[in-house]
């Protein structure tokens, strides 16, 4: 359990990185003139992109946070009294 936490936690990370990636290409293709996207377009895409991106990496800290948690729980007396 603690590995696929860690696993799951690392990839949804790389994803919220990847969207903010796009965002912030939007933002500079956007202000370079090489986008052919409407301009209130963009603003909406990149606030959208940038908050989705932000939430992922929140809810990927709050993934591997948790498994520090269970890894605690894990290695209590409590619970190597039970495991015999």
């Amino acid at each position: 359990m603690k590995m696929q936490n860690r696993n799951r936690a690392s990839l949804l990370a790389i994803a919220g990185v990847y969207v903010l990636y796009l965002a912030y290409e939007m933002v500079k293709d956007q202000v370079n003139g090489k986008s052919t996207m409407a301009l209130w377009l963009c603003i909406v895409a990149v606030a959208f992109f940038g908050i989705a991106g932000i939430a992922v990496l929140i809810y990927a800290w709050k993934i591997y946070r948790t498994k520090d948690k269970d890894d605690q729980e894990e290695d209590s007396p409590e619970n190597q009294n039970a495991l015999k």
